[in-house]
């Protein structure tokens, strides 16, 4: 996948280089010749990287049927066939072809390309996309609790891409059959597919609500230009331009706002009794507790009510959003609140900042513990190895399949290591063990114990408290829980 993204940056690039020398040595015709070229170029290559070899193929197969028989027809039978070959790219007539190549070609040709993120702060960019992802999970949840919901997402989404295809052909053709009369403003048409390609993206992705943000947003540059190209006249022209152009900049300014006031926090809640604590851990941050750029650990304690930390709550997880640490837990113990998080291993001093606003923000002292635990110790110690919480984590992903009105029933699977066979061999003889060989760390073995039951609270508990006994005594060590059905 490093090839293709390697190949595609330096296509990319090569285009982007060759457009000023194009624009200066070709005259007007050959400008044009040059932007269709090089706008299909930069659309193949995206094909390309998100769509990988065999749909590069296909599509190139359509692109050059579609292209040879415009040049062929005349120009009073275009229209018709445009048409047709929009249905061509959507009903994808050489699909089994296209799977047949993927069959025969290895995985790294075949799958989209992922772009991982990296850098010292990529835990809390995976973080807010779990947030963002949970964000829109009302949004998701319908479509497998409404069947209307989903038909009408698939109906939308389908109807842009097709809007999208056909203005997309439609303009490039029309374009080339008016080279010799060429204006840079044929283009701005690209604009709208584009647009319209971004919304079809939201809906499929997100659901209505951010589509509509998008357009929100996105519908500034035309009206600004149409109010350009208008009869009016120079000082009305250029006061309604200026007028919609601040308005779009006061529109842009609010969603970005808005943009950092969308956040969640999904909580593991239990009560500990070893520690005499009401704990909320974040479910969003368990896939991430293991990192290591995110080692700085912030435990605050805070002398207030319930209800005023939980007035200002949705503000400390905006400050964390905006600012880029994770709030990982948080816990009652009678009137202190005790505050969790994960910052970055050089951001000490946003660490302190941070209580300086939780001061302000509660108005009281706050002491802070703030320690480097580069093995998280800290966060198992408290939480991640805690029987509670794994029962509670368990108990909230099965509460999800539930609000997903899935009510088959659900396989418990707890990841454990084990120091010798013998052990591993006494589990066996109590549960359905599944040995993990591609997963083994300093000679440790690791396993996969699957328990089936009902989607009930009290069996859940049940059943993960006998195995995390049976843990104890056979020496195994807990890892992680899922649920499954």
């Amino acid at each position: 996948m490093k090839s293709r993204l390697i190949i595609a940056l330096s296509l990319t690039t090569l285009v982007l280089i060759l457009l000023p020398i194009a624009l200066i040595l070709l005259g007007l015709r050959g400008q044009g010749i040059f932007m269709i070229s090089a706008i299909i170029s930069l659309v193949y290559i995206g094909v390309y990287v998100f769509g990988g070899i065999p749909k590069l193929i296909i599509t190139s197969i359509y692109g050059i049927l579609v292209f040879t028989i415009l040049r062929i027809l005349p120009y009073d039978y275009q229209f018709p066939f445009i048409i047709i070959g929009t249905l061509l790219f959507i009903l994808n007539p050489l699909s089994i072809f296209e799977q047949f190549l993927e069959n025969k070609m290895k995985d790294e040709a075949v799958l989209p390309i992922r772009i991982r993120l990296s850098g010292s702060y990529w835990p809390f960019f995976e973080y807010r996309k779990e947030m963002k992802n949970f964000y829109h999970l009302p949004q998701q949840r319908k479509l497998y609790t409404k069947k209307w919901y989903l038909h009408t997402r698939q109906a939308v989404m389908l109807f842009l891409y097709t809007l999208g295809i056909f203005l997309f052909i439609h303009e490039i053709n029309f374009v080339a059959n008016s080279l010799n009369d060429f204006s840079w403003s044929n283009f701005f048409t690209l604009y709208i597919v584009i647009i319209v390609f971004l919304l079809a993206y939201f809906v499929h992705s997100k659901g209505f609500t951010s589509t509509f943000r998008i357009l929100s947003v996105a519908i500034f540059p035309p009206i600004i230009y149409l109010t350009l190209i208008s009869r009016f006249d120079d000082a009305l022209r250029y006061s309604l331009a200026g007028s919609t152009v601040l308005f779009g900049l006061v529109i842009v300014a609010i969603e970005l706002h808005n943009l950092y006031q969308r956040v969640a926090y999904d909580k593991y809640e239990y009560y500990d009794v070893d520690q005499q604590l009401e704990v909320r851990a974040n479910a969003l941050f368990e896939p991430l507790v293991y990192n290591e750029t995110f080692t700085l650990s912030g435990h605050y304690h805070i002398k207030v009510s319930r209800k005023k930390f939980k007035q200002y709550f949705h503000d400390v997880l905006v400050y964390a959003n905006f600012f880029h640490f994770i709030i990982s837990a948080y816990a009652y113990e009678g009137d202190i609140v005790h505050l969790y998080t994960e910052f970055n291993k050089k951001a000490e001093r946003r660490a302190c900042k941070f209580k300086t606003y939780l001061e302000a923000k509660y108005k009281t002292d706050i002491p802070m513990d703030l320690k480097h635990d580069p093995d998280k110790t800290i966060y198992e110690t408290n939480f991640f190895h805690r029987p509670e919480y794994i029962i509670a984590r368990a108990q909230r992903l099965a509460e999800l399949l539930k609000e997903l009105h899935i009510d088959a029933p659900i396989i418990i699977s707890i990841i454990a290591y084990f120091n010798n066979y013998d052990d591993l061999k006494y589990m066996k003889n109590e549960y359905h063990v599944t040995l993990i060989e591609s997963i083994k760390v300093d000679d440790y073995i690791t396993a996969r114990i699957d328990l089936t039951t009902v989607n009930n609270d009290y069996l859940i508990e049940t059943k993960i408290r006998d195995v995390l006994l049976s843990l104890m005594v056979y020496r195994g060590k807990y890892v992680r829980v899922s649920v499954y059905y």
